[in-house]
Parts: C-alpha cells; sequence; structure tokens
C-alpha cells in the first residue's frame, strides 16, 4: 500500500467547484502512474470522488472512491443511511453524488450539519470532544429521521470519529468510511483475480485503448500540466 496526497491542492473546490478541475487532473496522473508501477488498485482519498469517472474510464485496475463505496457499503449494512457533514455546500455535493450514483431512494436528505469555527475543525484531532458532541447530536436527529447508518463525511470526520471509538449513535452504525474504501479495494483486487473484473470495454466506462490514450495524452500534456 502507498499513499499519495495531492502536492498542490487547490483546497477550496467544494466551494468553488471549477477548482476541482486543478485537483482532478493531479488524480488522474496519480492514478495512471499506480498502475503504470504495478499496484493494484487505486483508491481516491476525497470524498468528492474527484477523478473517479475518469479514473475509471482509464484504467484496467479497480477505481474506488471513498462516498460511492460508502453509499454502496451503507445500504448492506443497513436500510436508510445519512451524511452528516460540516457544511450546507458539502450536503449540496453528497445529494448530488447519491442521484449520480443511484442510491437517492435510500439516502436522508436532512440536511445533517455540524456547525464547527474553522478554530474547532483545525484543533480537533488534538482536542475533538467539542466537535464529537455536535457530531453525534447531528447524527442523533438523523437516527430519529430513521437512519440506520450514518456516513461521516468528508474525510476528517470519519478520521475523528474513528479516533474518538465512535462507532454508533443511538444504536445506528456510524460508517468508518476510510476503512471501508481500503476493504472495497481490497474485495474487488481478490474478484479480479477470481475473474470477476471491472467493465471496461462497452459503456461510458469504456477504455479507448493504451495507443490511443497515448496519443491523447502526448497531444493534451502541455494544457493538462501531465508529468
Amino acid at each position: 500500500m502507498h499513499l499519495q496526497g495531492v502536492r498542490e491542492s487547490a483546497g477550496i473546490g467544494v466551494h468553488y467547484r471549477f477548482l476541482e478541475y486543478h485537483d482532478i487532473r493531479e488524480v488522474i496522473f496519480n492514478a495512471m502512474k499506480a498502475e503504470r508501477e504495478g499496484y493494484d488498485a487505486f483508491v481516491i482519498g476525497c470524498t468528492l470522488d474527484v477523478g473517479l469517472p475518469e479514473g475509471k474510464s482509464m484504467l484496467d485496475i479497480p477505481v474506488v472512491g471513498i462516498s460511492e463505496a460508502a453509499y454502496r457499503m451503507a445500504m448492506t449494512m443497513g436500510r436508510l443511511f445519512a451524511v452528516v457533514t460540516s457544511s450546507s455546500a458539502f450536503t449540496e455535493v453528497y445529494g448530488d453524488q447519491v442521484e449520480r450514483y443511484g442510491v437517492a431512494s435510500r439516502y436522508l436528505r436532512g440536511p445533517y450539519t455540524v456547525p464547527a469555527s474553522e478554530e474547532e475543525i483545525a484543533t480537533a484531532l488534538t482536542r475533538p470532544q467539542s466537535l464529537i458532541e455536535k457530531f453525534k447530536a447531528a447524527a442523533a436527529k438523523a437516527v430519529a429521521d430513521g437512519a440506520s447508518v450514518i456516513i461521516p463525511a468528508p474525510a476528517f470526520l470519519a478520521t475523528l470519529a474513528n479516533r474518538a471509538g465512535l462507532t454508533q449513535v443511538d444504536d445506528a452504525l456510524v460508517l468508518d468510511t476510510v476503512s471501508v474504501a481500503v476493504k472495497t479495494a481490497e474485495m474487488l483486487v481478490d474478484l479480479r483475480k477470481a475473474g470477476v473484473g471491472p467493465s471496461r470495454r462497452i459503456g461510458v466506462y469504456c477504455n479507448p485503448g493504451r495507443e490511443f490514450e497515448q496519443r491523447s495524452l502526448a497531444r493534451m500534456e502541455k494544457v493538462f500540466s501531465i508529468q
């Protein structure tokens, strides 16, 4: 396993969606590099799932997005799920995602947000209690509305819940989304070895072939600064 961050993140793509293109470019490059270097799968460590459809259309190995994996696991572990997040902007993003992934019928829209200052967020990993209590209150509201699975998002909330040992709120599961993404990738790798691989020859994720890909990248590398 290898962890690779984005070297120069736009950082605020969720609020200014056009800035996502900056990060998507590097995520796609990292995905292609991972496949060339022989890795078995690629996990996108961002709940915006940036570069997920592009990665699926370009790589033969499994490509996993944290949010997509979390939604599908939530439907396995319970009936209705809710996303507890940190801003109204994220609420809109995740609402768009569930529609795109075809899981909206099992999603409680809320919104369920954790009111937190920038200072609380910045210090939460060392002094988490204040934010954890606010998270639990938002999650309890979702459970009262019918949620049996709670998805903390973005990933720092999942990390915070994991470090605090928070696995349930009012008997509803609090999903460890990072672990789910990693385990989903491992499962897909094992299935691929058993002959059950991702579809990359037909449909929206059809791979155009390495020769076409290389010609296209050579033509576009100056535009997209692909290295």
